[in-house]
């Protein structure tokens, strides 16, 4: 029987990627979750950068979307977090406000893109894309 590599692994999640949504809006997290369902997309949700936290040192993801507002952890203090600890992982931002220039400083380089929401299909299918892409790059 032949063993998996890693090569095998990487290979089989370009096409199937997960992604962990993360808003304290029920409603933003259906609805994302219904989205890239559509894409073959295979989804978890945490309400806030704390059970985001603890999801990602326990999962695999390749992708995470995370609101900038939220209790208990906003989601400026969980990409810092995510950043060190998994930096592979690509990062969405999204907000119920309007992108501004100061937020795009705070945010940098390390979010692959940034939304208002309420999401539209056509860009959470683009960054879906993206993302596959940069996987399949890595192999």
């Amino acid at each position: 029987m032949r063993s998996v590599s890693t090569a095998d692994s990487i290979k089989a999640d370009a096409s199937s990627i997960c992604v962990l949504v993360v808003d304290d809006e029920p409603i933003i997290r259906d609805l994302l979750r219904v989205m890239l369902g559509n894409l073959g997309v295979s989804t978890e949700v945490a309400e806030n950068g704390v059970v985001a936290q603890r999801m990602v040192l326990s999962g695999s993801y390749q992708m995470v979307i995370t609101d900038i507002n939220m209790p208990e952890m906003d989601g400026i203090a969980f990409i810092k977090w995510l950043k060190k600890r998994k930096p592979e992982i690509e990062i969405v931002v999204m907000t119920g406000y309007d992108i501004t220039e100061d937020m795009l400083e705070t945010i940098g380089d390390t979010a692959a893109s940034c939304f208002v929401k309420p999401p539209e299909q056509v860009k959470v299918r683009d960054m879906v894309q993206l993302c596959r892409e940069k996987i399949r790059r890595q192999i």
